[in-house]
């Protein structure tokens, strides 16, 4: 299937620049080899959304209420910070900024709706339903949220760390300080990786590996990182996730073996004549589906699917 394929067409409608940036990285591969690579970021992409997705919708949730109860809603106004140089502080005003920004956008849109129905147009200066302003924010918000400088010990009008042990249950650290910076360098971390996800971009691109195992494992180190920091939330939540083995099948997708598969390096385990003939049936039958076919043996579920 792969070697009939002209890529030179297929490169057309993916951009020469975008498949360029896999052409130099693994340059010991065939055009087959290097498109089935860029297939094989896809999927890796598609796995890891889910999980970004959800630490994000976590995070939010787990500032916001515990913030929302402290001081009310509109919170990023009331709470203190430590200015810089004698100024409101960068991340303060980010912080700002990225919720009137999404303030903003909900009352444009509440008056689009408005204005179809031909009712009287909310002014500029409309403060809607906390919740819709929350859930149009970006995830930078939160990382600017998180920054020390809303960190202050026994003073109540600070964000920190009054409100971590609400919002971030299974503290790593008995110190505070040292846990609020594990969230903040954590998530600081993670919000590059996922514009590089958003924009399906190598997940690997700009941050200096130079060899396949090295992307590998900087992308197992982003699973770790945010398995980790949904831990530190709810354990429950990451048990929920794998329900659907969301993390698991994350970190298959960022595995040589899965890579071999889509680049066609894939050897497969060798079967005797005993196990062929007992499997081949099910084998025929999982072709036909075309599609993953669920299995259950021995008392255990498997999802399987022809390649």
């Amino acid at each position: 299937m792969p070697k009939t394929i002209t890529y030179s067409n297929v490169k057309k409608y993916i951009s020469a620049p975008r498949i360029g940036t896999y052409e130099k990285f693994f340059t010991d591969h065939s055009s087959e080899e290097v498109y089935g690579i860029y297939l094989w970021n896809k999927a890796l992409c598609g796995a890891m959304y889910p999980l970004l997705q959800a630490v994000e919708v976590a995070l939010r949730n787990a500032i916001n209420t515990s913030a929302v109860q402290e001081f009310g809603t509109y919170w990023y106004d009331k709470i203190a910070h430590h200015p810089h140089r004698g100024r409101d502080n960068y991340n303060h005003t980010n912080l700002v900024n990225n919720f009137e920004k999404a303030r903003s956008t909900v009352v444009k849109q509440l008056n689009k709706n408005r204005r179809a129905s031909r009712q009287p147009l909310l002014p500029s200066s409309h403060q809607p339903a906390f919740d819709l302003v929350v859930a149009a924010t970006d995830f930078s918000t939160w990382e600017f949220a998180l920054h020390n400088c809303h960190f202050q010990v026994g003073n109540n009008s600070f964000l920190w760390p009054k409100q971590t042990k609400k919002g971030f249950k299974n503290w790593p650290d008995q110190s505070s300080l040292v846990t609020h910076t594990y969230l903040y360098d954590t998530v600081a971390e993670l919000r590059p990786f996922r514009n590089r996800l958003s924009h399906h971009e190598p997940l690997w691109k700009g941050v200096g590996v130079t060899t396949e195992q090295e992307a590998l494992k900087f992308v197992r180190q982003k699973i770790k990182k945010i398995e980790d920091l949904l831990d530190v939330m709810s354990k429950d939540k990451t048990k929920y996730l794998n329900i659907q083995k969301l993390i698991t099948k994350a970190k298959h997708h960022a595995s040589t073996d899965m890579l071999d598969i889509c680049r066609y390096r894939a050897k497969g385990k060798t079967l005797t004549i005993r196990h062929k003939k007992k499997i081949r049936k099910v084998l025929l039958d999982i072709k036909k589906d075309d599609g993953p076919t669920l299995l259950s043996y021995a008392g255990r579920k498997y999802l399987v699917e022809s390649i």
